[in-house]
């Protein structure tokens, strides 16, 4: 029977950017429009200075990533303010790339990451050549949107929001965009399904940042990691090829985010991105390898040649030790760096080393090929040009060095861009546009054109439920559609479905998929659409946005609140005393510390409290504590005080503590409360009490952010090196 189709719809879904050529003047991702670190443009310089050679300008905008060229701009993220501590905070800035003056900037203040100041800006933007936006992903999680003008049109909380963890290496992963799709990925642990901490890939809508699909490909994680997705239309199929924090490379259907294939490469998670050229993916890692305890290993994969998931292994290079830099193709030839700055040349059919050139002591940043040369930079602080003579060994033509203040070496994490017959590359210090007497700017074919759509007839295989994945607020109301795609993750459309709620989700869902979500909270569950014997889900959380309290009674025992994201095998609810109360039990130190937010990332003007308790274990005690407007008041038993924090790794960034003597086995009432103020500060005042006595006039501890952050949702804190025990959270406005 035929499926009815809303055909109607069918052409927004799929307007993206249609050209297959990118812009001669536009370097809109970190490796460039192929994602291979290949530029077409012509002229480019043999040697420059930093004295005027060849230098167009020089922009004290130093960080540690790559620009992005786009509209005539050149935009970076980085650490705002480097020299002064009390005023860190994230930047995005976008220069008139031929000036370098400041066109816009965007500063946003760090918040509840374990990352340190100096890897601040480690995920390069992302830029849309059809529309001139650009999009940031912050250390802290954040995912935002910026119209040309630096608006910002959509901002997303992943921590807030879906539990995003981020780790404390720094390691954060550039987005990427495919037609209407930006796609980003991150460790996770949320509600349901998704509350095993995993790698996960998100992809939104660029328009809106609505989510359109989540996948989660691999296992169990070893460690944060970095490695971007490269887009590539192999074997019928439009792939997402990505390296995994379980130290596999998977590939996804783009569309759709369903798992193709994997290749299981190293035991630790994999940093490097992949390059590709024709049906070939080259992949890279420099830790211990699966097969063994041999160290790195680059290989060669056939992605048109699956047998039982897998690709065909065309060949490997053993002990190649390349876990942080990126290869780059071109015609045939890969360049790669391994840890130890040795650059190298491999034949890309069999594997065979063309050359070897050692270009430092330790590497990073990832070459880029463009009008005969490469460009590289090491750790230390230089920057090579290299000329190539095919498959023999390149001539070195420059190298500039770069020193500090104190005439230290300055750091080169990030790879150079290449626009508009210009290059332009970052240190930890400035910003540089160099460009010599012939440049010249050409057009680069995209690898792949515009997602397609289904042939006519195709048989539908999978329904896609938009948005894949939202967090309502009680009696909020979302239209949910259903689309169709073949076996290849090509749309054929949207379709008219059966829908359903399933799992612990109330509320009113319509014949057209629309949800008006009931007014208890917390819920979690799932929005279920059925096309002919096809079926499609939704993740639904609702959590408040304004006052609400729980007493964790109408709990059934070992549960945990539904729709908490980070809550599942972090907390439970446990019967004390006769009543149930939320646990944070001390089994699992890998879980010790954990915030669970209860609310949503846009809430205001609010106070919080809860009562809590500490046991005691091996003269351990825990630290317990609540979350508001992104500021933790946090009771920290060993160190006997309590403290008030934002950026738990750089607390001289803004932070108090005070003394507190405080006992185990006792309960305590705990209050927060954030109040911003019209001049960009914030104040935060907290209070602690046995729950045995009266409640004090006076806070114990009152602190003054003058980078404050006024929104934020409300949440539980918790480092459980000894159990810990919370009831009766109350959040109420002001005055209540």
């Amino acid at each position: 029977m035929p499926l009815p189709l809303a055909l109607g719809v069918l052409f927004p879904l799929l307007a993206a950017g249609t050209a297959v050529a990118a812009d001669s003047d536009t370097w809109s991702s970190w490796r460039g429009i192929a994602s291979d670190g290949t530029s077409a443009d012509e002229g480019l310089p043999e040697s420059w200075s930093a004295d005027g050679e060849n230098l167009l300008w020089q922009a004290p905008y130093g960080g540690r990533s790559t620009p992005v060229v786009v509209d005539g701009r050149v935009c970076v993220i980085r650490l705002a303010e480097p020299n002064d501590e009390s005023r860190w905070q994230e930047q995005v800035a976008c220069l008139d790339a031929d000036t370098g003056r400041l066109a816009w900037e965007h500063r946003y203040s760090v918040f509840q990451t374990d990352i340190p100041h100096h890897r601040v800006g480690w995920a390069s933007l992302v830029a849309d050549p059809a529309t001139g936006n650009v999009f940031a992903h912050g250390v802290e999680g954040m995912l935002i949107a910026f119209d040309p003008n630096g608006r910002v049109i959509w901002e997303r909380s992943t921590s807030e929001e879906v539990g995003r963890i981020s780790g404390f290496g720094g390691r954060t992963v550039t987005p990427v965009l495919d037609g209407n799709l930006l796609i980003v990925s991150f460790l996770s642990a949320g509600w349901g399904s998704t509350f095993i901490p995993r790698h996960r890939f998100y992809a939104l809508d660029k328009r809106t940042g609505e989510t359109v699909w989540l996948s989660t490909p691999g296992q169990a994680p070893y460690d944060t990691t970095y490695s971007v997705p490269v887009v590539r239309q192999i074997g019928g199929q439009r792939l997402l090829i990505a390296g995994n924090g379980d130290g596999g490379i998977y590939a996804m259907q783009a569309a759709t985010g369903l798992k193709v294939w994997g290749y299981p490469l190293s035991k630790r998670g994999i940093n490097s991105s992949v390059a590709v050229e024709g049906t070939t993916v080259f992949a890279s890692h420099s830790e211990e390898n699966v097969d063994g305890t041999s160290m790195g290993r680059l290989v060669a994969l056939d992605g048109s040649s699956i047998s039982e998931g897998r690709p065909a292994l065309l060949w490997m290079e053993d002990g190649f030790a390349a876990g942080y830099a990126s290869p780059a193709v071109e015609n045939g030839i890969v360049y790669h760096v391994d840890n130890s700055a040795n650059l190298m040349a491999f034949d890309g059919a069999t594997g065979a080393a063309l050359w070897k050139r050692n270009i430092g002591i330790a590497q990073r940043a990832s070459p880029v090929v463009g009008d005969g040369k490469l460009f590289v930079s090491d750790v230390d602080g230089k920057f090579h040009i290299l000329r190539l003579r095919g498959r023999q060994e390149p001539v070195p033509t420059d190298v500039d060095e770069f020193h500090n203040p104190d005439g230290s070496l300055t750091q080169i994490n990030g790879s150079p861009a290449i626009a508009g017959g210009r290059i332009y590359f970052i240190t930890n210090n400035d910003l540089y546009c160099i460009e010599g007497p012939s440049g010249q700017a050409r057009s680069k074919d995209a690898p792949v054109g515009p997602p397609a759509t289904a042939p006519q007839g195709a048989e539908a295989a999978h329904v896609q439920v938009v948005p894949a994945e939202v967090n309502l607020v009680p009696g909020e109301s979302v239209r949910f559609t259903a689309r169709l795609f073949d076996g290849s993750g090509q749309l054929i459309g949207e379709a008219e479905a059966d829908w359903a709620l399933e799992g612990a989700l109330g509320g009113t869902l319509g014949d057209n998929g629309d949800l008006t979500a009931s007014r208890a909270h917390p819920q979690g569950g799932l929005v279920q659409a059925t096309v002919g014997s096809l079926t499609g889900t939704a993740r639904v959380a609702v959590r408040p946005n304004g006052g609400f309290s729980e007493d964790f009674e109408g709990y059934a025992a070992d549960s945990v609140p539904d729709g908490w994201s980070a809550a599942r095998g972090r907390f439970t609810i446990a019967e004390i005393d006769g009543q149930r109360r939320l646990k944070k039990p001390s089994g699992n130190p890998r879980s010790w510390r954990t915030t669970v937010y209860v609310g949503t990332p846009s809430q205001r003007g609010y106070e919080i409290r809860a009562e809590m308790m500490s046991t005691e274990q091996r003269r351990r005690l825990g630290d317990m504590g609540l979350v508001s407007h992104r500021y933790t008041l946090a009771m920290m038993g060993n160190a006997q005080s309590l403290m008030i924090r934002t950026w738990l790794s750089e607390l001289g960034r803004f932070s108090k503590e005070v003394p507190l003597e405080w006992d185990p086995d006792v309960w305590y009432v705990v209050k927060l409360r954030v109040e911003p103020a019209e001049d960009g500060s914030t104040t935060i005042r907290g209070k602690v009490w046995p729950k045995s006595s009266e409640e004090p006039e006076g806070w114990t501890i009152e602190a003054v952010d003058p980078l404050g952050h006024d929104h934020g949702s409300p949440g539980i804190y918790g480092y459980s090196s000894a159990d810990l025990y919370y009831d009766n959270l109350e959040v109420t406005a002001f005055g209540e």
